[in-house]
């Protein structure tokens, strides 16, 4: 293995090990069968992850190196320790200092990204709370966020961006990337079942040829069960519609761009990279 490899090892290990413990929060009960499963499907090359889309991260960083004015980024939602990794490894030595702020309302990601930066030297404050709970405004450069949009319905969506544009500064930008399903007939993604069994039987295939042995010992399938029963996401069900969140929230698309992501070979499902209809975005908030 790599030793990117063996960092994600480590990591994942230490989710499947915190998580039961450090998943509780509100009503909806543990996140544990998702954050404590995550990496290590991850590491099949079976979810659909930042870095799934990373020249279109990459692409935007870049436009910001160097800029003295990028010092606080903040990441909302975090499954693990991807998109610190990402932004981290686009800078250089000459870069201004940065400070990353990750947010999430379960602290198993966040003790992972705090584990992450330790390990690389990096500038780190976590929150534990709901994205929609006050913040305070103007505080941020840049928001960077992977299809976390999904995690809202249409009305919180709004209040979602609206949040967002509060919190960074005049020229701040948002870099997300989000699926979009038009014309979605249902209330809530899901797995159907022909998926989870698809995705099952993949699992199955790749464990044993994918997994260090560290993780191969554990019941991945089942993991991978208990992530396809449990999964949900609201659905985007329109382009326009979506462009206009950011629009009315005062924000500037800089780029709007459909994309389709790769992955393995017939699978497929919410959370999975072989789906059309991925959306690159990238939007300046406007000053006032």
């Amino acid at each position: 293995m790599t030793p990117a490899d063996e960092e994600l090892l480590a990591s994942a290990l230490l989710a499947h090990r915190w998580a039961p413990g450090l998943c509780q929060h509100g009503e909806s009960g543990g996140c544990d069968w998702y954050h404590g499963a995550w990496q290590l499907l991850r590491m099949l090359g079976i979810m659909s992850t930042s870095g799934v889309n990373a020249a279109h991260y990459s692409a935007e960083l870049a436009r910001m190196s160097g800029d003295p004015s990028f010092r606080r980024v903040l990441i909302t939602g975090s499954a693990d320790y991807s998109m610190l990794k990402l932004i981290a490894d686009a800078r250089v030595p000459s870069d201004p200092p940065l400070t990353y702020v990750v947010l999430d309302r379960c602290a198993t990601p966040l003790r992972i990204c705090e584990w992450y930066a330790e390990r690389h030297g990096l500038a780190i404050e976590t929150l534990c709370q709901d994205v929609l709970a006050p913040l305070p405004e103007a505080a941020f450069d840049a928001v960077y966020t992977h299809a976390f949009m999904g995690n809202f319905d249409d009305a919180d969506r709004a209040r979602l961006v609206a949040q967002w544009a509060r919190v960074l500064r005049p020229g701040g930008r948002v870099v997300t990337v989000q699926r979009v399903r038009p014309d979605f007939p249902g209330d809530v993604v899901r797995f159907s079942d022909d998926e989870t069994a698809a995705f099952l039987q993949r699992v199955a295939e790749l464990v044993p040829v994918m997994l260090p042995r560290e993780a191969a010992v554990l019941d991945v399938v089942a993991m991978a069960q208990r992530h396809a029963r449990n999964f949900w996401a609201l659905p985007v069900r329109s382009a326009e519609g979506l462009r206009a969140l950011f629009e009315d929230a005062g924000f500037r698309l800089d780029r709007f761009e459909r994309s389709a992501p790769h992955g393995p070979a017939g699978v497929t499902g919410p959370s999975v990279p072989n789906t059309d209809g991925h959306y690159l975005i990238t939007a300046e908030r406007i000053a006032e």
